[in-house]
């Protein structure tokens, strides 16, 4: 039957094959997910040690204990982030033990993860007990694969008004807290993407300021459409001189913002590589440094840096252990080197000489360096750069500045053969 759908099946017989596949796969993973939960699940009577792996509540309330460095596993082996892992492991222990339910309903591939995640999170977000979730769920069972997903959700949210007024209330007032403005480049590098979250009233005020600004420039000639002066406004008010210039009819150059620019260059190479933006052609770069004021520091990249005997790092040897690994060395991560802890691959022990040095270095969050010292991840550097990592199930990876390589598939001679490379 398999062979036939996919060798000779109809667009439609393949397209409703793939889709049971997805739901059969999708309900797997979950099962899977779960039972790691288990494995590593903690009781409020179990003993650790205090520089071990502590038991920690990923999800709300109800949900059980598991070890803290579990998402790390999880992480590794779906490519992911640990942050996007935890979430993962956070909903799922939540569909657990608060909507019994929806989680048949997931585990028997009806409802597609994603759907009961957004249940679930609904219900944390409004911090309700398990006791309230549960009556929630009770009251969505007979709707959970009957009614369309819009309308379960405006369910879900009329169950928890009815329910929990008070905890509605309460999420308003953790909303304002949660205000924030993030930024993120985009494929194309000199453009970057920003994500805000402001009180309504500074929200329609940034609105108003944005399409004045909009409206000024073009009557100062720009011929750029409404979204892309829009778009010049909002950077415009990065400057609030400017701003104030363009609105009283007038605009000067020597508002231009200033910013610094690590770029790392290759000899003869077209292609530079900005640590925040990426990737850079040449033709990029003069169309970024034409517009604004950027002082510009050139990275040429060698073997750099002399070992101390001192456990504090040299700031020479913090800058050339980031310019070189650029992210975290954990796998698939894409945490930015600079704003994170140099971590000893081989512990430092007082007394040794040159212990601080490049190739025994790597940065790594708090929680992955947490970790390694714990004995739970296991890591070696074979040079400067090159780091391998052995997880507590016995999962290998490879990280270097081309990326991950998970070390699954490989014999025992392959692996062999790369590491006596990454030693030469």
């Amino acid at each position: 039957m398999i062979q036939s759908l996919a060798a000779g099946g109809t667009a439609v017989e393949r397209l409703r094959y793939s889709m049971e596949l997805r739901r059969k796969a999708d309900a797997e993973e979950m099962r899977a997910l779960a039972d790691l939960t288990v494995e590593h699940s903690w009781t409020t009577t179990d003993e650790y040690d205090v520089v071990g792996e502590h038991p920690v509540r990923l999800g709300a309330d109800g949900s059980r204990l598991v070890g803290e460095f579990l998402p790390m596993e999880v992480a590794a082996i779906k490519g992911i982030s640990v942050t996007a892992a935890t979430w993962l492991l956070r909903d799922v222990l939540n569909l657990q033990a608060r909507h019994p339910n929806l989680w048949r309903a997931v585990q028997a591939g009806n409802v597609a993860p994603f759907k009961g995640f957004r249940i679930a999170q609904l219900a944390a977000r409004y911090e309700l007990t398990q006791e309230q979730t549960l009556a929630v769920d009770a009251k969505l069972a007979g709707k959970i694969d009957r009614v369309s997903w819009a309308r379960l959700q405006r369910l879900t949210r009329g169950l928890i008004g009815q329910l929990a007024a008070d905890k509605i209330a309460a999420a308003s007032r953790a909303a304002r807290e949660a205000r924030f403005v993030r930024s993120d480049p985009c494929d194309e590098a000199v453009v970057t993407e920003v994500w805000a979250r402001l009180d309504t009233a500074d929200a329609q005020q940034l609105e108003a300021s944005i399409q004045a600004i909009a409206k000024a420039l073009g009557s100062q000639g720009d011929t750029d459409n409404l979204d892309l002066r829009r778009a010049k406004a909002l950077g415009i008010l990065a400057t609030p001189a400017r701003a104030q210039a363009l609105l009283e009819g007038s605009d000067d150059s020597r508002y231009l913002p200033r910013t610094k620019v690590y770029l790392h260059l290759t000899p003869d190479g077209p292609v530079a590589r900005s640590e925040t933006l990426g990737p850079l052609a040449r033709a990029q770069l003069a169309e970024l440094f034409g517009t604004h004021r950027i002082t510009v520091t050139p990275v040429l990249h060698a073997d750099a840096g002399q070992a101390v005997d001192c456990y504090e790092i040299p700031e020479r040897t913090r800058e050339a252990v980031v310019l070189r690994d650029v992210c975290e060395v954990f796998p698939y991560s894409s945490r930015t080197a600079r704003r994170l802890d140099l971590d000893h691959t081989q512990p430092y022990r007082a007394g040794a000489a040159g212990q601080t040095r490049p190739d025994n270095l790597g940065p790594l969050t708090r929680r992955v360096h947490r970790a390694k010292t714990a004995g739970r991840w296991r890591l070696r550097q074979p040079r400067g750069g090159v780091f391998w990592w052995k997880s507590p199930t016995g999962q290998q990876y490879r990280v270097s500045p081309d990326g991950t390589c998970d070390l699954r598939g490989w014999s025992p001679l392959e692996r062999k053969v790369s590491w006596l490379l990454d030693s030469g």
